[in-house]
């Protein structure tokens, strides 16, 4: 009976409330048995694999994910189930508000779920090294939940203990959620005695990676946290300097060891299948079968995402914007964020599958050119799971070349904060604070050594100031381009801009990409004469080519973005998003000013 009456608990924790009015208005007697729960250490693991449930819930599909879309590294296409995604992508009120319903209900659960464990810890009887972990792990991830969700919402309703307000919660200014929670919660966990490796520990750790909260994602999260400060809305003098303090810490527990991080040397693993537990992932959002998990824990459902709709019944959920492709560096990177040729599934007269580039065209015997690949966008490739000829999924590095998997779900670990991002921000923050430049320089190369061909690589030590800000501002963008489940996304980097900056930073705010798209778009995306892999429908050789089924672009490729943005530019209501109107509806101060 006792046993089944912990599993009832854990259940209940696990379960969390239908949304934010619905647990800030829980009946307090229900709170009895999650208050009379914890009496010992398993019990207290038991909360912890709880929370890591509903943590696992913020990510385990795509809607919550929709927001990030606003940044000008993402669009999607069109389609019955995708109006979501394209108002976000276009800074106008959604019809379908699936993105904000689901990002808001399943990041209060996660602060529900960390509430009562942040309430309760101290009452285990354990070891202080036990409670302190479990009480870190807590805080970092209510910490950003808040994070997470006042970067696109603004002004939030609060509650800390999971006490009953009548659903009626007032809203607490950004300034307040930022210092009297996010920061809060953080610099409190980073002075609890938190674990740099969860070896040993029989919980929180596979192979070489940690999925579990440690030191180096405490301070990791402490240095982004302090750059958002430093940008837009609050705009907190001396905050850089704070942030590449923090981000120094961890750089410098890298290097002597204290820290088990490493970059990888070779693009391609960085998110490979076959590379789940990469000593690069600073902190990683599980969805393999863990010891201790939950039963019936949340799978992945992104290996879908990426691939288009056309070819092997792909989502075309997060679609690259062409732009932001055709200015992203060449290099081992490119070629792992984006596929160089796309699989079409389509075999030419000598029985070979045809790989094309995305502008590709398939000429008739007149010269009559259909565009080959729908939509005519590039394609991200991370989400992406191979497949075998008779579509088993392969746990390998993902090749273009190769037929992708089918299944709408993978157990593929998502890569929430890497050690690369903490380079780029402490470059950033270093560089517009004016200190450790040196040490930024060398930090920033990092990035760029393994990302670039040697034609074109960046030498960081040539750039200081501002120069150098901005390298390492675009090198993070490039870094999580099309990855919409990273902490800070380029959409995040692109809102902590604000909406007016100047000099170096005005062409990369969400204001820049409106105005942009806004316009005749005349960027050259693809120049005039680049080797294009296409096809004739005849299967024959085009008269001018360099290799079998290449040919030279005859002209300069310009496209419009397909999605229209808003017709104006509505302030900080279009960076902002709006509140879920089902929330509105429970809660009338819900109302943006």
């Amino acid at each position: 009976m006792k046993n089944l009456y912990k599993v009832l608990v854990v259940a209940a924790l696990s379960a969390g409330a239908t949304s934010c009015a619905d647990f800030l208005d829980a009946d307090p007697k229900g709170q009895l048995v999650t208050e009379n729960f914890f009496k010992s250490q398993n019990d207290l693991e038991m909360a912890l694999n709880a929370l890591y449930a509903q943590v696992a819930l913020t990510q385990t599909n795509s809607n919550p994910a929709i927001p990030q879309v606003q940044g000008d590294d993402i669009t999607s296409t069109t389609g019955s189930n995708k109006s979501a995604y394209l108002s976000a992508d276009a800074f106008e009120e959604p019809s379908d508000y699936k993105g904000v319903n689901d990002l808001w209900l399943a990041q209060y659960r996660v602060i529900q779920a960390a509430n009562l464990v942040i309430d309760n810890a101290d009452k285990v009887p354990t070891t202080q090294e036990y409670i302190d972990m479990a009480k870190a792990n807590a805080l970092f991830w209510r910490a950003t939940a808040y994070f997470q969700l006042v970067r696109i919402f603004g002004p939030l309703p609060v509650n800390m203990h999971n006490l009953p307000d009548g659903g009626k919660s007032p809203l607490t200014p950004v300034d307040k959620i930022y210092d009297e929670i996010i920061v809060k919660d953080l610099e409190t966990a980073d002075g609890l005695i938190v674990p740099t490796s969860y070896e040993g520990w029989k919980l929180g750790r596979t192979d070489n990676c940690n999925y579990w909260v440690t030191q180096q994602a405490v301070k990791s999260v402490l240095s982004a946290v302090y750059m958002a400060m430093a940008g837009y809305p609050l705009e907190r003098d001396g905050y850089y300097k704070k942030a590449a303090d923090k981000a120094k810490e961890v750089i410098d527990g890298v290097n002597d060891g204290t820290y088990g991080l490493a970059l990888e040397q070779d693009w391609n693993q960085v998110y490979s299948v076959a590379n789940n537990w990469s000593a690069e992932q600073v902190l990683t959002i599980s969805y393999m079968d863990l010891p201790g998990a939950m039963g019936g824990n949340p799978t992945s459902q992104f290996c879908k995402c990426h691939r288009f709709a056309g070819l092997n019944n792909g989502w075309s959920d997060f679609v690259p914007e062409r732009r932001w492709w055709a200015n992203f560096p060449d290099g081992p990177r490119k070629d792992a964020v984006y596929d160089p040729l796309i699989y079409t599934y389509t075999r030419d007269s000598q029985g070979d599958i045809l790989l094309v580039n995305w502008w590709a065209e398939s000429f008739d015997e007149n010269g009559n050119g259909t565009t080959m690949i729908s939509p005519r966008h590039p394609m991200f490739a991370p989400f992406t799971v191979n497949a075998d000829m008779e579509g088993n999924p392969l746990v390998e590095p993902h090749s273009y070349a190769k037929p992708a998997y089918d299944g709408q779900s993978y157990p593929q670990n998502h890569r929430f904060i890497r050690y690369s991002e903490v380079l780029c921000w402490f470059a950033e923050s270093a560089a517009r604070a004016g200190v450790y430049t040196s040490e930024a320089q060398q930090a920033l190369q990092q990035v760029i050594d393994r990302a670039y061909n040697s034609d074109n690589k960046i030498n960081a030590s040539s750039l200081t100031g501002d120069a150098l800000a901005k390298q390492a501002f675009l090198e993070h963008g490039y870094e999580v381009t099309g990855y919409p489940l990273a902490l800070v996304t380029r959409r995040a980097d692109q809102f902590r801009l604000g909406e007016n900056a100047s000099g170096v930073w005005a062409d990369q705010t969400l204001k820049a990409s409106w105005e942009y798209r806004s316009g005749e778009q005349l960027d050259v995306l693809v120049p005039k004469g680049t080797p294009t892999h296409g096809v004739q429908t005849t299967g024959k050789k085009f008269e001018k080519v360099t290799s079998p089924y290449v040919y030279p672009l005859p002209s300069d490729l310009r496209l419009k973005e397909e999605q229209p943005v808003a017709a104006t530019w509505n302030g900080i209501r279009a960076m902002y998003h709006p509140y879920p109107p089902t929330e509105v509806e429970k809660n009338p101060n819900l109302v943006r000013e």
